[in-house]
């Protein structure tokens, strides 16, 4: 199968550090290929450009993985079309700006399908369907939705069974109010990774940037992953902790996906995320479980590999768009 997926144009794929989009875009074109695909990447940001390159690719398939270019579809030749929003905030559309509500309103009348990142986001846009069902506009409908959540190479981390640092635990990603490192900077034994956007973050045990090399080396000697954002999608960062055998201690916006019935996941109540000392005992708490589950952390880790999502999701909802007759 020939697959054209369009990236956003802003840096490169694979990039050089950060960018969940273009690592999840380049480990998902991996898979694809090792699976048997054709796959072409289009990553610019002239949308005259993204056009002509799709179509000289010829796919049997096209995916957009980037929100503002969703107004190139009807442009695009080829007419299996699906189309992914990684915008944090699409389970709550009370914080939509009007940019966004715009996007959203050119989701529903693009004629793509939806690739969404997680059940509850495809419930927003079924909704949208439903309220808009009397739009002559409107070209979603329910059977073009799909839930098709991203993955993580699981193969690049290093799994060690025993935690070189057990007491510890670790924020990884961009410091920002969105993620809310500002409220936790206090606990003890909680270290940050990531570049700081937040005037209000000044932590001792912040240990800068790291690099991807560095990611997949050396997660695997903290005992498990906080984040606790007021807003997700699917991150890439809890699956990349799963790997490297953390476990997790989640806000309720962080955990698409996920089966909070393990012990080695905690999910915080929006009511108590700014209760610090409820929630350096919750981190605390699943530190201790969870360095002592490593190894069943490492095994539910696969649910989530490239290989297994390309397998049971993603190819799925390819070969039902390319089956169905509009």
């Amino acid at each position: 199968m020939k697959i054209t997926i369009v990236g956003p144009g802003i840096m490169p794929i694979p990039p050089i550090g950060w960018g969940a989009v273009e690592i999840l875009i380049h480990d998902l074109s991996c898979e694809l290929k090792a699976a048997g695909h054709e796959v072409t990447i289009v990553n610019v940001p002239a949308k005259d450009e993204i056009i002509k390159a799709v179509n000289e690719s010829t796919p049997d398939f096209v995916h957009i993985q980037y929100d503002d270019h969703v107004d190139i579809v009807p442009h695009i030749l080829c007419d299996k079309v699906a189309v992914t929003s990684h915008c944090p905030y699409l389970e709550s559309p009370q914080k939509w700006d009007e940019n966004y509500r715009k996007i959203v309103s050119q989701f529903l009348t693009s004629g793509a399908d939806v690739f969404a990142l997680s059940p509850e986001i495809a419930g927003v846009y079924s909704r949208a369907v439903i309220q808009n069902s009397g739009n002559p506009s409107l070209k979603l409908s329910l059977e073009k939705i799909h839930v098709v959540h991203n993955g993580v190479r699981t193969d690049l981390f290093k799994f060690d069974e025993t935690a070189e640092y057990p007491e510890r635990s670790i924020c990884l990603a961009k410091i920002e109010p969105r993620k809310r490192q500002r409220f936790l900077q206090d606990i003890p034994n909680l270290y940050y990774a990531g570049n700081v956007h937040d005037e209000q973050f000044s932590s001792s045990l912040h240990l800068g940037e790291w690099t991807k090399e560095h990611l997949y080396e050396n997660l695997t000697k903290y005992a498990n992953l906080v984040l606790l954002s007021d807003g997700e999608a699917h991150p890439l960062v809890c699956m990349e902790a799963l790997s490297a055998g953390l476990g997790l201690v989640l806000s309720e916006f962080a955990c698409g996906n996920l089966d909070p019935a393990h012990p080695f996941i905690d999910v915080i109540p929006e009511k108590f995320v700014k209760n610090k000392g409820y929630v350096e005992r919750i981190i605390r708490e699943n530190a201790e479980k969870s360095v002592k589950m490593r190894k069943q952390i490492r095994e539910y880790s696969e649910e989530f590999s490239w290989k297994n999502v390309v397998r049971t999701k993603y190819i799925p909802a390819v070969n039902k768009i390319l089956s169905r007759v509009d």
